[in-house]
C-alpha cells in the first residue's frame, strides 16, 4: 500500500505524499481522499478477487491476511479471512518452540 502512495507521488508532477488513513469514502472530497479510496479500495478488489479465483478453483478453503496494513482492508472485504496482523511471528515464535 505504501508503495502505491510513494509511486504516484514520485512519478507524477504534484500528487502528494498521502500517508494511510481510515477517513475516506468511495469518492473522496479533494485529492488526499480520493488518493485513499483508489488505493486502498482498489486493493480490496484485488484480494477479494483473487480469494474469489481460488474458490471457484479449489473450492472450500481458509484464506488468512496478515501484515501491518491487513487493518485497512479487512473492514472493506467481502469474503470471509482470517486476519491476524501478527501471525507470521506467532508461527515462527510456534517453530522455534518446537525446535527448541
Amino acid at each position: 500500500m505504501e508503495m502505491r502512495f510513494k509511486a504516484m507521488n514520485h512519478f507524477t508532477a504534484k500528487l502528494p505524499l498521502v500517508k494511510p488513513d481510515w477517513n475516506f469514502s468511495l469518492v473522496g472530497y479533494d485529492t488526499k481522499t480520493n488518493m485513499l479510496s483508489g488505493v486502498i479500495l482498489g486493493m480490496r478488489k484485488e484480494i477479494d478477487g483473487i480469494i474469489d479465483e481460488y474458490a471457484l478453483r479449489y473450492g472450500n478453503f481458509n484464506a488468512l491476511l496478515t501484515g501491518g496494513d491487513m487493518g485497512f482492508f479487512v473492514p472493506h472485504l467481502k469474503n470471509k479471512i482470517f486476519a491476524d496482523p501478527h501471525l507470521i511471528y506467532k508461527g515462527l515464535y510456534a517453530i522455534n518452540k518446537t525446535n527448541s
